[in-house]
């Protein structure tokens, strides 16, 4: 029991003892544990705060329209990319004469067929065709795999992608380049496996379909490639889904090895899971780049293929030189027209697709 001239507790928790003598702190009451510092311990005041939510798909597609049209630097490496990986292929339908069932035959030759089945010579064919097109494959993938690390990292660093992640993603901690190169190169080239499976699956219903229209023509007016796939559509829409598809999954892989260094197994996984986690960003995204694709590419192939039928006429006439020195001119400039076109519609996907997988990290 303290004397009437004991002092109470204080509130520091220490108790004042006689004049002079120093005050010694009291232990805490039961049940109280205390801090380091002293202090009783609650609850944490410096709670961690919480995830910013994605930025909205428009801010996405306003980011990669500003990097499109005021870097087109960015257009070279998306350009290459796109040639690299069937884009070349694409420009040159309306230049390309298809060659008759006629022609087909006396190319393959008589014998190659017979009661026994195929000869040697289609043979030998088939397996020149297929090594060939391998090899243009991975060499394309190879190509286009470089030019897409080259746009990807540079689409990062710019301030538009600055703007929709609180930091860069550094290139350093992505990896060395060729090592990238190889990962970007792995995942195009494995998803090109299923759309095989697709396609050779589709290639026994085109062969009936162009061999009635080679020998019976449906349309003489409408270009060989558009009858035949349209006699088919099950096995074009199945084609143009799985293509569609491999695009989508390879693109979003191909943005997690070169900006984040994931491995190429990591990175497609990633790749298969990104259109699930935000599937109205991805189908925004598609739909954008698919339309704005076709609004520019098609006229203008249309056009390249008019100045190409332009010039051959005059200079398979060869009556006036400076008709044909203006037609050779016209095709030149459609197909410049063309190549600027696709650059900027490649740039513009290319950066619609980082922005999209940038937004989601922010």
């Amino acid at each position: 029991m303290s004397g009437p001239g004991a002092a109470p507790p204080s509130a520091a928790g220490a108790v004042s003892a006689a004049p002079g003598v120093p005050a010694v702190p009291s232990l805490p009451a039961d049940g109280i544990l205390e801090e380091l510092d002293g202090r009783p311990i609650g609850p944490s005041t410096t709670a961690s705060p919480p995830a910013a939510p994605a930025l909205p798909w428009r801010r996405g597609a306003v980011a990669a329209t500003a990097m499109t049209i005021r870097r087109p630097g960015l257009w070279v490496f998306a350009l290459v990319a796109f040639l690299a990986r069937g884009g070349l292929a694409i420009l040159l339908l309306p230049i390309v004469v298809v060659p008759t069932f006629i022609g087909l035959a006396n190319f393959v030759g008589p014998a190659s067929v017979t009661a026994g089945g195929a000869g040697p010579r289609l043979v030998a064919l088939v397996v020149a065709g297929l090594t060939a097109g391998l090899a243009l494959a991975v060499l394309g993938t190879l190509l286009a795999a470089a030019a897409e690390l080259a746009l990807h990292r540079a689409t990062a660093a710019t301030p538009e992608a600055r703007s929709l992640v609180p930091a860069e993603p550094a290139a350093a901690e992505a990896g060395p380049a060729r090592l990238a190169v190889a990962r970007v190169a792995v995942i195009r080239l494995v998803l090109l496996v299923p759309v095989a499976i697709v396609v050779s699956l589709a290639i026994p219903t085109w062969v009936a379909v162009a061999y009635r229209e080679l020998t019976l023509p449906s349309d003489v007016a409408a270009p060989l490639v558009v009858r035949v796939l349209a006699g088919a559509p099950a096995a074009s829409v199945a084609v143009l889904v799985a293509w569609l598809a491999a695009e989508v999954v390879g693109g979003f892989a191909a943005r997690r090895a070169a900006l984040f260094g994931a491995p190429a197994w990591r990175a497609l996984a990633g790749g298969l899971l990104d259109p699930l986690r935000a599937p109205a960003g991805t189908i925004l995204t598609v739909a954008a780049a698919l339309g704005l694709t076709v609004v520019l590419l098609a006229p203008a192939v249309w056009a390249l293929g008019a100045a190409w039928g332009a010039a051959r006429h005059a200079l398979a006439g060869g009556s006036d030189p400076l008709l044909a020195l203006g037609a050779a001119l016209l095709l030149a400039a459609a197909w410049l027209g063309v190549l600027v076109l696709a650059a900027f519609a490649a740039s513009w996907r290319a950066t619609l697709a980082t922005t999209e997988l940038l937004r989601r990290h922010h």
